[in-house]
């Protein structure tokens, strides 16, 4: 998952602190962590629960879940389809106000890690820096971090940069959540490694997450307008080279960058899709349940019968029509899933989004565009997700670039175990203390925005 630490370290434990979660809300979250080290044979399946429980990435639904979480709700309700751990991010201004017309804080440095040397003599990155910031989107304040480098001779040459765009979920800047074990957000990782190439990051606290509230209903606009705002920022800052501004989004927030390009909301130098479905939202909510049903050990004609009901209702809801959702499955999970896509709050998001299709939009895409994507993951999958959306963008004449990353995890970390041997508890060590941001990412990306 993606969450730049905003100012600095933000994490999960604090940022939601402040949302005065009920004490049985945080005792469930605590009691649900604990339980999903089960094995798939020992899961009450009397509600498939556990095993979808762990998820993470259901996209519109673990939204609407997010939108739960920032009430305060009981986590069991939104947290029904995460699969601990998806996507990720935060911003900032140097010396000129922001967007809003807030004031901007003074940079600080974003670590005390030393940043590589180079020649002596030479012009190099002498360390990162992280200034926090804010802007106005669809009647939101949203709050970010911007990451950019100091070189050597402390000039102040305009550099490109990057917006991180975070998954689904109350994923945050540095793409850490409160359903995700950890404080070693990707988009925090990814935002300082370009930094130490002379890239800037932008990476906010999209509505509803980190320090930005939640202004009541989810609406997909609301998401596209946080990148424009995102972009204003950066266009506006006098390190920042403003012909050279791209998009970059992380699983569901590939989607937002899509939707934003395909409604001509922005038009950036070039967007980045990373780990981004290709297929509908309805499509991957299926797989994903199908997937974890046989996993749990649940038989063929079960599965098949689930699975059917599933797509019948996604169907409905996409339409406009409202489902009962006891009678979609006998699984509590799958029916929190349903009730939660309805919610009356984001019930125009789940209608906009469930059968939208990516590949459509990523035909439509007349800026160049890098799709990279890990063989470790397990959220989306290269060859139906990656390939498709390559495949719909060169047959439309796009200028695109296929990346299929060995190791990389869904989270873009480097993930040595062998796909075969992982399962979706995994995702729960998305963000564990140490792990790192597979390599060949980094110099993707960089090689990448430095051609164009």
């Amino acid at each position: 998952m993606s969450a730049s630490a905003w100012p600095a370290v933000w994490s999960w434990r604090r940022a939601w602190a402040a949302r005065s979660w009920p004490e049985h809300g945080r005792g469930t979250l605590k009691r649900r962590q604990r339980g999903l080290g089960q094995p798939a044979s020992s899961l009450n399946l009397g509600g498939l629960p556990a095993a979808l429980g762990r998820m993470r990435e259901v996209c519109c639904g673990s939204e609407l879940q997010a939108r739960a979480a920032h009430r305060g709700e009981d986590m069991d309700r939104w947290k029904v389809t995460m699969l601990a751990g998806s996507a990720l991010v935060a911003g900032v201004v140097l010396g000129a106000s922001c967007a809003s017309g807030g004031k901007a804080n003074a940079p600080a440095p974003a670590d005390d890690s030393p940043v590589e040397q180079t020649q002596p003599g030479e012009r190099r990155v002498v360390e990162v820096l992280e200034e926090a910031i804010r802007f106005e989107a669809a009647g939101t304040t949203v709050h970010g971090t911007l990451t950019r480098p100091r070189f050597s001779d402390d000039a102040v040459e305009p550099v490109p940069a990057v917006v991180l765009v975070a998954g689904s979920g109350p994923t945050d800047r540095n793409w850490e959540s409160p359903v995700l074990p950890g404080e070693n957000g990707s988009a925090r990782l990814l935002a300082r490694a370009l930094g130490e190439r002379g890239i800037a990051v932008l990476r906010y606290d999209k509505r509803a997450t980190g320090q930005t509230d939640f202004p009541g209903d989810l609406r997909w606009e609301d998401y596209l307008a946080e990148i424009e705002g995102a972009l204003g920022v950066l266009s506006a800052h006098e390190a920042v080279d403003a012909g050279r501004l791209f998009v970059a989004g992380h699983s569901e927030g590939g989607a937002h960058a899509l939707r934003a390009l395909q409604q001509e909301v922005v038009s950036p130098a070039g967007v980045m899709l990373l780990a981004t479905a290709g297929r509908t939202l309805s499509e991957v909510i299926a797989w994903q349940i199908e997937a974890q049903l046989v996993a749990a050990g649940i038989g063929e004609s079960r599965v098949q019968a689930e699975v059917a009901n599933l797509k019948r209702a996604l169907a409905s809801i996409a339409s406009g029509q409202t489902v009962r959702a006891s009678r979609v499955s006998m699984y509590p999970g799958v029916v929190r899933l349903v009730e939660a896509l309805q919610a009356e709050d984001g019930r125009a998001f789940s209608q906009a989004i469930l059968d939208w299709s990516p590949t459509r939009a990523a035909g439509e895409v007349k800026v160049p565009m890098l799709i990279l994507s890990g063989r470790k993951d397990l959220q989306v999958d290269p060859g139906l997700d990656a390939q498709a959306l390559a495949e719909a963008a060169r047959s439309a004449g796009g200028d695109v670039e296929l990346v299929l990353v060995d190791d990389a995890d869904h989270v873009l970390k480097h993930q040595p175990t062998a796909r075969e041997e992982l399962s979706a508890q995994h995702g729960l060590l998305y963000n564990q203390a140490g792990r790192q941001l597979d390599p060949q990412v980094v110099e993707a990306i960089v090689d990448w925005v430095q051609r164009h």
